[in-house]
């Protein structure tokens, strides 16, 4: 028995997994990966409540490299104020700029989320430099989501 086609639809990276998100002919097939355990779940095309499309920040990446880049920052404007040694403050001053560079760069584009939930799971994908490709996964699912949700169900026999 092969396993059906699966077409990669999007991935979501937190601290200790990472997902894989998977189409596959019937339902949305989440792959995760904690360390060495490898999990699946499934969220069915017939059980798909809810299909949304969201922006969001994630606050915690902006504010580390933040503090970051103004530790850096800090300690360039130290050497060159204090220790008048403008070789060492420009090296910290280039260190600080990649960090606030990302910083601003996510608050200016932000991420965008497609999350499909179903009755008990869900499937959360993140697009942090694809809008588009974004914005085709949600309409994707939502077509594919309404064509078996539509499609007429097999034929019940009549009792006798």
């Amino acid at each position: 028995m092969t396993p059906p086609p699966r077409t990669l639809l999007g991935r979501h990276a937190t601290v200790m997994t990472r997902e894989r998100i998977y189409e596959t002919p019937d339902a949305i097939e989440v792959e995760s990966r904690e360390g060495y355990e490898v999990s699946r779940k499934r969220v069915l095309f017939e059980e798909v409540l809810l299909v949304t499309f969201h922006r969001g920040i994630g606050w915690a990446y902006v504010i580390s490299l933040g503090v970051t880049g103004l530790l850096f920052g800090s300690l360039a404007l130290s050497f060159l104020i204090s220790a008048r040694a403008p070789i060492p403050a420009a090296v910290f001053g280039v260190v600080a700029l990649p960090f606030l560079a990302a910083a601003i760069i996510r608050l200016v584009w932000k991420l965008d989320f497609v999350t499909v939930f179903g009755r008990r799971s869900k499937a959360v994908m993140r697009f942090s430099l694809h809008k588009r490709r974004a914005r085709e996964v949600y309409e994707r699912i939502c077509a594919r989501t309404a064509e078996v949700q539509r499609s007429p169900e097999a034929p019940q026999s009549e009792p006798a």
